[in-house]
């Protein structure tokens, strides 16, 4: 739609208590909010600000200007929406989830008289089956993890399941090599305790004394000691270790190291409920993705039907 006739859609809706907001100011204080008030983690604070972007460049091709708060309305939002058609429905849902906060926000602190945000139509979730990686490839991979940090990076993603940013997050005050377990800080701040497995406290002890003599309190840090490590590290190594073991080529990450673990529970009989908290996962649907995906089970189960209907009536 023309520039020249899209201010005619923009109607001016002032609040009553204050002033129209700036719209720069406004995502301003809505990412200050997200991360001082809410807590979330600085990689949600940055996809944050980077669909705040998306939605000023929308804005500023639609109508030739940044609208205030209080202009932008429904149809606005559905306009925005459709052009991102092609996006991964994820993508798309995270993005008008953003937008549903900030003017939610807004109309907390009285910019706005409503959220024109609220209950806009999503695309459904796709529910990708997971990947894993088979206990093979796990073996070589971890013979192939020829470091320290390495060894104990990889054993820890694998047998804790936890995320390569939960993974980087760690500090050395988060870890109980006594009592096995670790401290987890997941997303939205939420926290969980995972048991560690003799694999990964032998792995992490290792590690330790090798581990660069630093102030740095987070557990994995460059090789120089003067900063934590960063997730694409994490990926780097991951694929250096990989090509030594034969495996470039199989499209393993990180988080392929999450799905293993998860299906590795349920393959032996680790109710859903106790593996959802070892995840954390705030949905029990995500985990249930496990239970569709894991074949070996399915089989098992098929073949016990298959042994019963085959046993001889007559004996």
């Amino acid at each position: 739609m023309a520039v020249q006739t899209a201010e005619a859609d923009l109607p001016h809706q002032p609040t009553e208590s204050l002033a129209p907001l700036p719209f720069p100011d406004a995502t301003t204080m809505f990412l200050d909010y997200m991360a001082r008030y809410r807590q979330c983690s600085p990689l949600t604070i940055q996809a944050y600000g980077r669909d705040l972007e998306r939605f000023t460049d929308f804005l500023h091709r639609r109508f030739g200007r940044l609208p205030s708060p209080d202009e932008i309305n429904r149809q606005v939002l559905v306009q925005f929406a459709v052009t991102l058609s092609g996006a991964a429905p994820l993508t798309v849902r995270r993005k008008l989830a953003c937008l549903s906060s900030f003017f939610k926000l807004m109309q907390d602190m009285g910019y706005v008289n409503g959220n024109p945000a609220h209950g806009l139509p999503l695309p459904k979730k796709k529910q990708p089956v997971p990947v894993t990686v088979t206990d093979e490839q796990v073996q070589r991979i971890v013979r192939a993890a020829h470091t320290p940090w390495h060894r104990a990076m990889i054993v820890l993603l694998l047998s804790t399941g936890i995320r390569r940013s939960e993974a980087t997050a760690i500090t050395l005050d988060d870890l109980d090599l006594e009592k096995d377990q670790l401290l987890v800080r997941g997303k939205g701040a939420k926290e969980r305790i995972v048991p560690l497995g003799p694999a990964a406290i032998e792995a992490i002890r290792d590690y330790l004394q090798s581990r660069p003599q630093t102030e740095c309190r987070r557990l994995f840090v460059s090789r120089a000691g003067a900063h934590p490590i960063h997730g694409r590290l994490v990926n780097r190594m991951l694929n250096q270790v990989l090509k030594r073991a034969g495996l470039a080529e199989n499209g393993i990450t990180p988080h392929k190291l999450r799905h293993t673990f998860a299906t590795h529970l349920i393959r032996n009989g680790v109710d859903v409920r106790t593996v959802q908290e070892l995840l954390g996962h705030a949905d029990l649907q995500t985990t249930a993705r496990y239970l569709h995906s894991d074949i070996r089970t399915k089989q098992a189960a098929v073949t016990k039907i298959t042994s019963l209907l085959a046993a001889d009536p007559g004996h």
